[in-house]
């Protein structure tokens, strides 16, 4: 009897790979593009409810329109911060100022308050400017406890 020729060993057949094709790579760049302004916007968030209410600058300027007798008179007693219209900061190493318009609100109508510090790592808090705007439309700096000057027309002098 004349046996077959041994023929080779078929080729081991394997289970093709299962992938998920492009799914986490698409998974990965959707992450990549979403959390980065979701952790932003979440931060924003946190910063405009608690955040400002821990600044030392709108700190001060709460206690100066507290506590100041200028801002007393134009306000009435008892005017408190009602909001924060605007915020400019800047940092250097060393270094930090900020300034910030606050709305204000007193038993003799609303008012404004234009506010600038600065202060170091090391040293403290220096306000450089309080200006109050009042519910007539003239202006008081409270650090020098003086009106400022209308220009000729009944309006306040609005240069600097």
């Amino acid at each position: 009897m004349i046996t077959p020729a041994p023929s080779s060993a078929p080729p081991a057949h394997y289970a093709p790979r299962r992938g998920h094709g492009c799914l986490w790579g698409c998974l990965i760049a959707i992450l990549i593009l979403v959390v980065p302004p979701l952790l932003a916007a979440g931060y924003g968030a946190w910063y405009l409810w608690q955040g400002y209410r821990r600044d030392p600058v709108l700190r001060l300027a709460g206690e100066l329109v507290r506590e100041d007798g200028m801002a007393e008179q134009v306000l009435g007693y008892g005017a408190v911060v009602t909001g924060v219209e605007g915020n400019v900061f800047s940092w250097m190493p060393g270094l930090a100022s900020d300034s910030y318009e606050v709305a204000l609100q007193g038993p003799k109508g609303p008012g404004h308050l234009s506010v600038s510090a600065h202060h170091s790592n090391l040293g403290p808090l220096k306000l450089d400017s309080a200006i109050l705007t009042g519910p007539d439309g003239r202006r008081y700096d409270l650090l020098k406890h003086q009106v400022m000057p209308e220009d000729g027309q009944g309006a306040p002098e609005t240069s600097i």
